[in-house]
């Protein structure tokens, strides 16, 4: 995330580097990791040589302000998503118990899978049963 308060150049290169190392930020969206990309170039252009941003006009501020915003609010949502939740599950026809492992987003994924097949097989949603 960017930091207002500290020099913008460093960021934006430990950002970039984290984007390149497809850990990191590995449930960005192709879309998502395009859109963080372009604002940092936006950004980057605006820069000084010495990597502070200099004095600019309000419109130019404004964006700047924009861009921040956009990948500030784009990678606390991968951040959140790449979080990892863990649960104790025993297999059917064992007893004992494992531990399952998985981020946000692929819980999410798989919910959104099984939903799909329900729905593509006819099966109501528990909800939606009379």
């Amino acid at each position: 995330m960017i930091d207002a308060g500290k020099p913008l150049a460093p960021q934006i290169d430990r950002i970039q580097t984290e984007l390149a190392d497809n850990k990191t930020y590995s449930e960005l969206k192709q879309a998502d990791r395009a859109q963080v990309v372009d604002a940092l170039s936006r950004i980057r252009g605006k820069l000084g040589d010495d990597g502070v941003l200099p004095p600019l006009d309000p419109a130019a501020q404004a964006e700047v302000a924009s861009d921040q915003t956009l990948v500030n609010t784009i990678l606390a949502k991968a951040k959140a998503d790449s979080r990892l939740i863990c649960r104790r599950e025993t297999a059917i026809g064992s007893n004992r118990a494992q531990t399952v492992c998985m981020t946000v987003a692929e819980r999410a994924a798989m919910r959104e899978q099984t939903m799909d097949v329900m729905r593509k097989t006819g099966i109501s949603q528990p909800e939606n049963r009379p």
